[in-house]
């Protein structure tokens, strides 16, 4: 799930030389994997049912999950200030688990644009305490060859390498409706991007739409898999609650629980025909109890 824009500038100013909320995952107490997944959810479905963004958040929080995902669009008041967000944060007991930049990488402009919104998102995660930084896109008016694989690999490399430098870290979330939204290209920037600054983020129903073999996807990129993305898909090709598709979750918990994932499980599901409340609490219930997330939970 993305929300593709973001101000066309970074804040004006640096906020580097604040100091940093202590971000979740460089905590001295994480032991071992078992102390180190925390499920996350994406408020889209209450927003698209016109539930305010603050009622949603709170709901993600009342019911139980870690964690929330939001794109620089959605927060944009937030990274008005930053520390004002934190509290807020904290008056919530909920965290933001990862946020999501996406690029069509379709010209010079659009570039420019992202660079912009992922240094002003770097500036925001350290401020408050948030691990993670999500990239996505490629347009799909672009040419599906090797030359736009290596260019986007190499601006991925570039951009990732200050998150990186910030302490934090980047993955890219495979997506349907990109030209990484089959195996043979996303693979291709898999191999073209390092791996010491790109992760990998899995979303099961993306997988799921295109061409891939979920499980030895998995099994594939385990070890660059900080922050996955869990989710159902019906048989006719709509997303739905955990659980009730086509997706065999089951392996793929296991993979992480038994191979030392290390990071966020987040469910992302873009729309529903349930209350939104009801939705967050069935996915929430299907990680913890028939995937038995809650015996691996920070």
């Amino acid at each position: 799930m993305s929300s593709r824009r973001m101000p066309t500038s970074s804040p004006s100013g640096s906020s580097r030389s604040r100091p940093t909320a202590q971000p979740w995952y460089s905590s001295p107490e994480r032991k071992s994997a078992s102390d180190m997944i925390r499920l996350g959810y994406h408020p889209a479905t209450y927003v698209r049912q016109e539930i305010d963004p603050d009622t949603a958040i709170r709901d993600i929080a009342a019911c139980g999950w870690s964690g929330f995902e939001w794109s620089p669009g959605t927060l944009r008041h937030a990274y008005e200030d930053p520390d004002a967000y934190a509290r807020y944060l904290g008056e919530i007991g909920l965290g933001i688990s990862g946020i999501y930049c996406s690029c069509s990488f379709a010209d010079d402009a659009a570039i420019a644009d992202w660079r912009s919104t992922v240094d002003a998102t770097i500036d925001f995660c350290g401020a408050i305490g948030c691990g993670y930084i999500v990239f996505d896109g490629g347009s799909t008016t672009l040419q599906r060859d090797a030359d736009t694989i290596q260019s986007i690999a190499a601006e991925a490399n570039r951009m990732g390498q200050r998150i990186v430098d910030a302490g934090l870290i980047c993955t890219w979330h495979q997506h349907w409706g990109t030209i990484f939204e089959y195996a043979a290209q996303f693979d291709a920037l898999m191999a073209a991007t390092d791996p010491g600054i790109i992760k990998c983020t899995p979303d099961t129903a993306q997988l799921a739409l295109g061409d891939f073999d979920i499980p030895a996807t998995f099994e594939k990129y385990l070890d660059r898999m900080h922050y996955v993305h869990f989710k159902d898909l019906d048989a006719e090709r709509r997303f739905i609650e955990l659980g009730r598709g086509i997706v065999d979750f089951p392996p793929l918990a296991g993979m992480l629980q038994d191979g030392g994932f290390d990071g966020w499980v987040v469910t992302d599901l873009d729309y529903t025909s349930l209350d939104p409340r009801e939705s967050s609490r069935h996915n929430l219930r299907y990680l913890r109890e028939d995937l038995g997330f809650a015996a691996f939970e920070a």
